[in-house]
């Protein structure tokens, strides 16, 4: 009898202990103890395996389980389970558990199957071990007992869920971040569900074919009806084959999709995880089986944001499901989603021929199912409407096709014919009537209301509304959904059911997507608005209901979510579902601030704005991207990217809604007149906190949407003077791009498109225009044009990145050959030439290189664009190091995962740095300076010492632009190995310092060789071609520049490979200690705490070997051999080459640390801190070892000579890091100053000095306050320490102490008689002399003086004497010039000095000379004087220049020379200030004349110079500085005049340098107001401006026409004409300009001698009105007619261009208007502007008061006009164009001033008879001139054009033939050229050949010839098309 049936037969009345006891004793197995005297234990076992083998047990087990019942089960599990493991403890209970399925295990009832799980888990208490359900999930023999084991299972309450082993789960835990927060709680409830397992699944599918196949099919739909996601994403992954699985799993899906089943929001984000291209083949699959699930499908796709992906980006391998894709495309085109009538034809010419069948079978397919409709056999299927059907075939229609394809088409064409008319009259019905569309929307809520329609079903019926055929069905959707909006203000008086439906509704169609993109916005702005309400009031209440329904789109709405959070009375409600969730969502998006802040929560509280990381959905309204997140997590624009926020002391946070209102006004009320009054009433107004909301709301909208205000936005902005602000204003810049880049409309919005560009040049005004950079870490252009080739968005990225740029047109930085512009520029030029563009995007980039002055074939295109998005070689290598393993130990890995639990978080993860060139720590400068060659170009730079200084400056900037991303790339590669190589080697070594040595070494070698290895070949590329372009500029021969370029980029390659090996090694030294630190400190720690060695046993026991691996190379817990050591000191030889940086610096500022300092370097990255006194602890342990290693070294050692691992540099790199890693930086760094300066005084040898000083100066770096207290105590305090001239000098040669603060220290203490000041004095400057020193003698001016005095006093030394006579002979010897190389301010101040004696010199001479000398003689000393004092100016200016080019030369030495100047020369002198400075324009000419005319440009700079800072230092009162200004400005006009007038010949050549000369000063006024600084004002500015205005008016180009071109040049010149013209007090002045540029053309023009030149200039001055006209409209409107006078009657274009401006804020009403009546519009009672008297040509001719005289009816016209063309034609060779033109104005001014309507009646018929008679009286000529006169009065409406046009058409309606010809030509001659026209011409034009009052085409000139009348044909039908002329003719 076995055991089952033992326990049977006893029954359970008996215990199951003594049962199984009974059962062991009867088979000869006792307990271990009955069993102990009888043998060994091993025996024993032996008998109780055989007794309760596992097929016994589970015999019993499913015996007792299978007679188990829910009412009768009184078997104790935990009984039989603890006596089953006393007599037989080793017995494995999984065997028992699978063999269970093979002994019959049948169970009844829910007991049964709960009794084996509690049996197995009784027994295995204690041990962790989960039941073993997989079990379950194999093949029974017993079909039907395995059904039921599973469904008692499955059902079970007693079954913990976690207890389940679900073997193969549905789904995992990993898509938990990808899913919306709102998923998250049901996402937690299903993972522990029982139904998450596919094995589960699976075998139910194998049992629908076994016998139990009902049972195991009523329990799969019981699973359904459970969880149907699990059940339906289960059937989905696991792909089975089976007929009713698959009806099944199309069936689940399909109710999803009609939102049968809860929660299909989650369903289908999983199901696109886990399934995507499934998912999408079901859709079409379900599509094409019922067609009317589109419009489901389309929901879904909406709601996942795929739908634009299917849409927007057609892919070839998707013609497949053509049908389904336009189905789709359909729907969403009556959602307002896209537009089909361009999206059809557009997808046919994407995808062309290919998908022409499939279209034609669509077709086909339509139109059969209209047909079917018709004929009323409706079978329920979606139809196209007749728009639809139109557009399709309208794109069919104009492809290429087959004669068969065609015929298709045209039979498919006739049926639609025939079906037309019904099918429009069915989308017609009742469209038009709006009063029955009212009263249906009214109905469907009153049934809502009355509860007939629940919301979800109101909901459905609202979406079959807005998806139908018929418009009016389309049109009562619109109503419903106006409804909420217009009822809103209302929503307090509603009932309370009625209001709480409302909000249900609102929520559910947001949660839906019902809303178009236009709507949504709306609907949200009023959920906010009445969450904004108390919270007791109804609309706070509808707006909770209304969120609470739209939970799971929340998270889609990201701005929507902060401005809630933003509402105190919302988030006081703690407990909503709504407010818990969004308080989650901020919370995740905002870590960073919420550390700052300390507690989230109270932050939150505040009112402060979170950012959020999703910038593409900031908008409102904005539905999710396609993919938001998708597999990656990423957007598909990810270079944009928006900064932080500026931190303020107070939280972000809207304005009041009055506050608001006022901000709205002003700005809508800005406009540049009243600029600084908007400006003062916003800064008053505007608080900190409101910035956010101001940047979003006012000013960048704005921009977006008003392109033309650009320019006064950001004077407004400037004006504001809030830097915050600006922050702000350029982040929420940034984020908006980011969201019209990444949003999905913007791809098929052109509004969208346009804002985009829009805020690209807006974004370009705020920084290339003002100089400022638009940095690599907001924005990457680059990476931007790749992404946008990868995501076929070119649409958007060309157009976006060429608006940016075009602003450096406007930039002194950024303009070509900027390396930065030209980098981007190659990348447009690589698409351009090799991207297929479309016609408009290949249009933007030559637009944009028009604008540039480039041609875009002959920028040197690049080859980046379509590489994949991974790294590059150095990260392959990465990769690869990852994957492979030494002895069983994995690689490094990613860079961004640490090895975790794996590795005991003994590592730190390895970050890729984020390096800028702004970040590069090495003075590249000085660098070059100092070791820059020059062997290839040597002659070259000592002709043109300025080419060295810009070759320094385009080093530079190439080095800084390269080399970060290479360094950031070596330093990870580098680390990540150090990492994982030191971590497997050293895991037994014990000793930190082992190891700290040798992640150094390995880390700093391989990462500068890295460096040098990656940047090497690049920078030679780059540096040649720039050295290239460079030289190209200076006009040297071709094959001159390729030798020069060669030998400047190989003697100077090695030297910027250095600066990049330099800054790797820094670098990596200290990321390689933040990464390894815990792994220092656990070593140490273990050692200090419990004295015992640290082995890091973990990966220890990790490592695996082969077996031939050699025992030696094998790790030992011993320590590494020092073989092993050898490997890690052989990196410090790796063989690159020599760093040509000074390797004392490079060690002591990369060295390798000591002691502890290893494990502080945690601190600098947000690990542990130490505090001030545990630093000032260790600090002097360091300095003792470090201050008796230097004590040690020999005298002369100096810290240049010692190797970058010596023990010194060692010892000063920790205290580097020891102060970084202080908790109190300013503290420590003061406490360490401190010592150091004792130290430094107290050391004897040069090397200790080189390094205390070193080190003073970096505590100095670290802390202001450190700074100013050493530099303080350094200068002044009196401390006999200080007279060591070696610590002297070495601080000095820091910049720690200045060399004037020293000098006069050092003088007072003499004058003072201190002996030991003496002596210091002494020796000091006996040091200097000697040479070697960063100073020369002459720096201590004073110090050599005061022992100058004391040595005439006769009390001084020897030595003092000694000393003073050798700085006399030093003094002797430097007389001549000063060399570009040493100090030149002594000569130049010298220079200064001698000029007051050679004129008092001459002076004297003159005086004592004899009475009788002769004149002439005394002319020519005088002369002799004034050459010798010119000569003397022109070495002042030279040697000046030679300082001001010198590298070294910073603003305080500059500033320090000119005001010796300003002692010297007596410049407020006005006849020595001309002098000077006609002497300094003559040297620059020169000096011009000297370089051959090849930019020899460095002394015109310099004097510039010279003048700014002779303007800022020369007086404290405006005047004074101007005075300066205006002198120069004198000076450069009269040697202008002067060379043009005796040397004609020679002043072509100088033109060039004469306008840097004046642009040059304009340039710097125009930067210093910029910048600020206090001399040059706006008011100054404007100053500066109008004196060169006044030098231009003297430089007449009637005058000096040789001139012109730069006259041209200047008087157009950005920094000249915008700031004349933006105040009126600049307008007179500038139109004389312009008018004078005007009459210098007028004779060449008239006389027809057009030579290049003169076009040239024509050309020029049109382009100048043609900006003008744009930016500055109304200065033009009012001195158009005074500018007209000047233009040559031939110049018709130009006219026009003049007569076409009308102010900015007027629009112009169009002229073709039918009917149109220009005396009813408002603008016609304004006179226009006309600032100037124009009537003072009308007086120069007499004919002034006779006109009055005439107007006032005092005199006859027929009287008068007999003397009015003799008078105009007064010289009898030509008329005077400007008296005719003051004639006719003057007519119309006091016909205006006429005081009532009669007396202007009578005064405009005075003017018709006068001009009558004048017209019939003149000849041709001034006929002609008469009429161009009045037609320049049409001109925009205003008085004058009304009563021009009058008069044109009376006189054209009473004259003659001849009268009637001479007005036609005027008018037509003006419309005959290119646009613009002026608005009055073509209005009366227009009324001239439309109205049959004036007969225009019977008159005989219109057909006197053919040309003629093709002429006036051609024009008429221009204007009125649809009036032939040929008819009225």
């Amino acid at each position: 009898m076995g055991l089952a049936e033992q326990l049977l037969g006893a029954g359970s009345h008996t215990s199951a202990t003594d049962i199984i006891a009974e059962y062991a004793h009867q088979n000869g197995a006792g307990s271990s103890a009955d069993t102990s005297n009888k043998g060994t234990a091993g025996d024993s076992n032996g008998q109780q395996q055989g007794v309760f083998t596992p097929e016994n047990v589970a015999r019993a087990l499913a015996l007792l389980a299978s007679s188990a019942t829910d009412e009768n089960n009184e078997w104790s599990a935990d009984e039989i389970a603890a006596s089953l493991c006393k007599h037989c403890p080793s017995l494995s209970w999984e065997d028992v558990i699978y063999k269970l399925p093979y002994s019959n295990l049948s169970v009844k009832s829910e007991a049964g199957a709960v009794f084996i799980v509690d049996v197995f888990l009784a027994a295995t208490a204690g041990q962790n071990r989960p039941f073993p359900y997989s079990f379950m999930y194999e093949i029974w023999p017993d079909a039907a007992a395995q059904v039921a084991f599973l469904r008692y299972t499955l059902h079970s309450s007693s079954i913990a869920p976690h207890l389940l082993d679900k073997h193969m789960p549905t789904i995992l835990a990993d898509p938990v971040d990808l899913l919306y927060k709102a998923y998250h709680t049901e996402f937690a409830r299903i993972l522990a569900s029982p139904w998450n397992s596919l094995s589960l699944i699976l075998v139910l599918s194998h049992l629908l074919d076994s016998k139990a196949s009902d049972d195991a099919r009523s329990l799969l739909e019981a699973g359904i009806a459970q969880e149907p996601l699990l059940v339906t994403l289960a059937l989905a992954r696991l792909k089975i084959q089976h007929p009713r699985l698959q009806a099944l799993l199309q069936h689940n899906v399909a109710r999803f999709l009609k939102r049968d089943f809860g929660h299909n929001g989650l369903f289908f984000e999983l199901f696109r995880i886990y399934e995507k291209k499934m998912m999408m083949a079901f859709f079409c699959n379900i599509y094409r089986k019922d067609p009317a699930f589109s419009r489901y499908i389309l929901d879904v796709l909406v709601d996942l944001g795929m739908a634009n992906d299917l849409l927007l980006v057609p892919k070839r391998d998707d013609i497949v499901m053509l049908d389904f894709i336009v189905d789709l495309a359909v729907f969403a085109s009556r959602r307002g989603m896209l537009s089909f009538e361009t999206w059809f034809p557009g997808l046919l010419a994407e995808l062309g021929s290919d998908m022409l069948h499939a279209s034609l079978e669509i077709m086909h397919t339509k139109i059969q199912l209209e047909a079917a409709r018709q004929r009323g056999e409706d079978k329920g299927m979606a139809a196209y409407s007749s728009a639809e059907l139109t557009i399709m075939f309208k794109a069919l229609g104009v492809m290429g096709m087959s004669p068969n394809n065609a015929a298709n088409l045209k039979a498919l064409y006739a049926q639609f014919v025939e079906l037309v008319g019904e099918l429009e009259r069915t989308e017609n019905e009742c469209s038009s009537d709006e009063g029955q569309i009212e009263k249906e929307a009214e109905s469907l809520f009153l049934r809502l209301y009355r509860g007939e329609l629940s919301v979800d079903h109101m909901a459905d019926t609202l979406e079959d509304l807005r998806d139908s055929l018929r418009i009016y069905m389309r049109k009562t959707y619109h109503h419903v959904i106006q409804y909420p909006l217009e009822e809103f203000s209302f929503f307090d008086n509603y009932p309370d059911k009625e209001l709480t439906i409302t909000g249900q509704l609102v929520g559910v169609l947001i949660q839906r997507h019902m809303l178009s993109p236009v709507s949504e916005p709306t609907i949200l702005e009023m959920l906010v608005k009445a969450l904004q309400s108390p919270a007791s009031s109804k609309s706070f209440h509808f707006g909770m209901t209304a969120l609470q329904a739209c939970l799971y789109r929340i998270e889609q709405l990201p701005m929507f979510c902060t401005r809630l959070y933003q509402i105190p009375a919302f988030n006081q409600n703690n407990n909503a579902p709504a407010v818990k969730l969004i308080k989650s969502i901020i919370a995740s998006v905002m870590p960073a601030r919420n550390a700052k802040a300390g507690s989230g929560t109270d932050r939150a509280h505040s009112g402060m704005t979170p950012v959020l990381e999703d910038t593409g959905l900031e908008a409102f309204g904005q539905s999710r991207p396609a993919n938001p997140r998708g597999a990656s997590g990423m957007r598909v624009f990810q270079s944009v990217r928006p900064p932080p926020l500026p931190e303020l002391d107070e939280a972000f946070a809207e304005p009041a809604e009055e506050t608001k209102d006022k901000l709205q006004f002003a700005v809508n009320n800005l406009d540049r007149s009243s600029l600084e009054e908007k400006t003062n009433e916003v800064d008053k107004l505007l608080q900190p906190k409101h910035f956010i909301w101001f940047s979003q709301e006012i000013m960048v909208k704005r921009a977006s949407q008003e392109p033309n205000y650009h320019s006064l936005y950001l004077q407004f902005v400037e004006a504001l003077n809030r830097p915050d602000l600006l922050k702000c204003i350029l982040r929420e810049t940034l984020v908006s791009i980011s969201r019209l880049l990444n949003a999905e409309s913007t791809v098929n919005s052109s509004s969208d498109r346009n804002n985009l560009k829009n805020l690209g040049a807006w974004l370009g005004g705020m920084t290339l225009a003002r100089d400022q950079p638009i940095l690599r870490e907001s924005v990457s252009f680059k990476d931007l044009l790749c992404e946008g080739y990868n995501s076929n968005r070119l649409n958007l990225a060309i157009p976006f990145v060429c608006k940016v740029l075009e602003q450096t047109t406007r930039s002194t930085v950024f303009h070509p050959p900027s390396p930065w512009l030209m980098s981007i520029m190659g990348v447009l030029a690589e698409l351009y030439a090799t991207a297929n563009l479309k016609l408009i995007l290949t249009f933007e980039v030559e637009v944009l290189c028009k604008a540039l002055s480039l041609d875009v074939k002959d920028i040197p295109a690049t080859s980046i664009v379509g590489r994949q998005p991974t790294r590059g070689s150095v990260d392959a290598l990465a990769s690869e190091f990852g994957k492979a393993t030494i002895g069983g130990e994995a690689g490094m890995g990613s860079a961004l995962a640490s090895d975790g639990a794996a590795d005991g978080g003994l590592a730190g993860a390895v970050q890729m740095p984020a390096i800028t060139g702004a970040d590069i720590t090495v003075d590249i400068l000085s660098v070059l300076s100092q070791h820059a060659s020059f062997h290839a170009a040597e002659s070259l730079f000592s002709q043109q010492p300025m080419l060295k200084k810009m070759f320094y400056i385009l080093t530079e900037r190439i080095i800084r632009k390269i080399i970060p991303v290479h360094v950031a790339r070596s330093i990870y590669v580098a680390v990540s190995c150090t990492r994982d190589t030191i971590q497997k080697d050293f895991c037994g070594e014990p000793n930190e310092e082992h190891v700290h040595r040798a992640a150094q070494v390995m880390a700093r070698g391989l990462a500068g060789a890295l460096a040098v290895s990656l940047c090497r070949e690049q920078l030679k590329n780059k540096l040649f071609l720039t050295m290239c372009d460079f030289l190209n500029g200076q006009a040297l021969p071709e094959q001159s520049v390729n030798m020069i370029a060669v030998g400047l980029v190989a003697d100077n390659l090695d030297l910027a490979c250095a600066i990049a090996e330099k800054e790797a090694i820094e670098r990596a030294s200290l990321q390689i200690d933040t990464v390894l630190s815990e792994s220092y400190m656990s070593r140490k720690r273990t050692r200090e705490r419990t004295g015992q060695p640290f082995y890091d046993l973990a990966r220890y026991s990790r490592l695996v070997y082969p077996g031939d691996f050699p025992e030696l190379l094998k790790v030992r817990l011993n320590g590494l051999q020092a073989g092993h050591l050898r490997i890690y000191e052989d990196f410090t030889q790796i063989p690159h080459f020599f760093s040509q940086i000074g390797s004392g610096a490079q060690g002591l500022e990369a060295g390798v640390g000591r002691d502890d300092i290893g494990s502080a370097s945690a601190g600098a990255d947000g690990g542990v801190k130490f505090s001030t006194a545990q630093c000032f602890e260790r600090f002097a342990g360091i300095i003792e070892d470090l201050d008796k290693t230097v004590s040690a070294a020999a005298a002369e050692v100096t810290l240049s000579q010692l190797p970058s691992q010596h023990e010194a540099c060692l010892y000063a790199r920790d205290i580097l890091v020891l102060a970084v890693r202080s908790a109190s930086p300013d503290d420590t760094a003061m406490d360490f100053a401190q010592a150091l300066v004792n130290y430094l005084y107290r050391s004897e040898t040069r090397l200790g000095i080189d390094l205390y000083v070193l080190l003073l100066a970096r505590m100095c770096e670290m802390s202001g306050r450190v700074a100013k207290e050493v530099t303080s105590w350094l200068a002044f305090a009196d401390d006999e320490r200080k007279f060591n001239v070696a610590a002297t000098l070495a601080l000095i040669g820091e910049g720690l102490v200045s060399t004037d603060d020293e000098d006069g220290q050092v003088a007072r203490l003499i004058e003072a008689n201190r002996p030991g000041a003496v002596d210091f004095a002494v020796r000091l400057l006996r040091r200097v002399l000697a040479g070697g020193t960063a100073v020369s003698a002459q720096a201590f001016g004073k110090t050599a003086q005061g022992l100058a005095k004391l040595a005439q006093s006769g009390q001084a030394s020897a030595q003092v004497t000694k000393v003073v006579e050798d700085l006399k002979a030093a003094d002797d010897m430097q007389a001549g010039d000063a060399q570009p190389g040493q100090s030149a301010d002594g000569g130049l101040a010298r220079e200064a000095e001698d000029v007051p004696a050679m004129k008092e010199s001459a002076q004297e001479e003159v005086g004592s000379a004899p009475a009788n000398r002769q004149q002439e003689t005394a002319n020519r000393q005088d002369a002799a004087s004034r050459q010798q004092e010119t000569a003397s100016y022109q070495h002042i200016l030279l040697n000046w220049a030679r300082v001001y080019d010198h590298p070294a030369a910073g603003e305080a030495e500059l500033t320090t020379l000119v005001r010796q100047l300003l002692q010297q020369i007596p410049l407020h002198e006005t006849r020595v200030e001309a002098a000077f400075f006609r002497a300094c324009v003559e040297a620059v000419l020169a000096f011009y004349d000297q370089s051959g005319g090849r930019g020899g440009f460095q002394v015109a700079d310099a004097l510039v110079k010279l003048v700014v800072f002779v303007t800022r230092l020369g007086g404290r009162d405006g005047q004074a500085r101007l005075q300066t200004v205006r002198m120069f400005l004198s000076s450069v006009t009269l040697v202008i005049v002067d060379i043009h007038e005796t040397r004609p010949e020679a002043f072509g050549a100088y033109q060039r340098p004469f306008f840097r000369l004046l642009s040059g000063i304009l340039g710097e006024a125009h930067a210093a107001f910029r910048a600020e600084e206090a001399w040059c004002s706006e008011q100054t500015l404007h100053a500066i401006v109008g004196l060169l205005g006044e030098s231009l008016r003297l430089l007449d180009p009637g005058l000096v026409p040789g001139f012109s071109f730069v006259w041209l040049m200047l008087a157009s010149h950005r920094f000249f004409l915008p700031r004349l013209v933006e105040s009126r007090a600049g307008w007179a002045l500038a139109a004389e300009l312009l008018e004078r540029q005007l009459r210098f053309l007028e004779p060449f023009v008239e006389a027809d001698q057009v030579s290049e030149p003169v076009k040239l200039l024509y050309r020029g001055i049109v382009c100048v009105i043609l900006v003008v006209l744009h930016d500055f409209p109304e200065f033009l409107a009012s001195y158009a007619l005074r500018l007209s006078d000047a233009v040559p009657t031939n110049c018709v274009q130009l006219r026009n261009l003049l007569l076409s401006a009308y102010p900015r804020d007027m629009r112009l009403p169009e002229p073709l208007t039918p009917n149109l009546k220009i005396d009813l519009l408002a603008e016609i009672t304004q006179s226009p502007d006309i600032p100037y008297d124009h009537a003072v040509p009308l007086e120069r001719v007499g004919l002034r008061t006779g006109l009055e005289a005439v107007l006032s009816l005092q005199r006859a016209p027929a009287e008068f006009a007999s003397g009015v063309m003799a008078a105009l034609h007064s010289d009898g060779a030509h008329y005077d164009v400007a008296a005719v033109n003051a004639f006719v104005l003057h007519a119309l001014v006091r016909i205006t001033q006429a005081t009532d309507d009669a007396a202007r009646e009578a005064a405009q018929r005075m003017a018709l008879e006068l001009f009558c008679a004048v017209l019939s009286g003149a000849d041709p000529e001034g006929r002609y001139l008469v009429v161009s006169a009045i037609a320049n009065q049409l001109r925009f409406p205003s008085t004058h054009t009304y009563l021009g046009s009058r008069m044109v058409l009376a006189l054209f309606s009473k004259s003659d033939d001849v009268v009637c010809e001479c007005i036609a030509r005027v008018l037509v001659e003006r419309i005959l050229v290119n646009r613009p026209f002026p608005w009055g011409l073509l209005v009366t034009l227009i009324e001239l050949l439309r109205n049959p009052f004036y007969a225009f085409w019977n008159h005989s000139f219109t057909r006197e010839s053919p040309q003629i009348a093709e002429i006036l044909t051609a024009v008429s039908t221009s204007i009125h098309p649809s009036d032939p002329p040929s008819t009225a003719a």
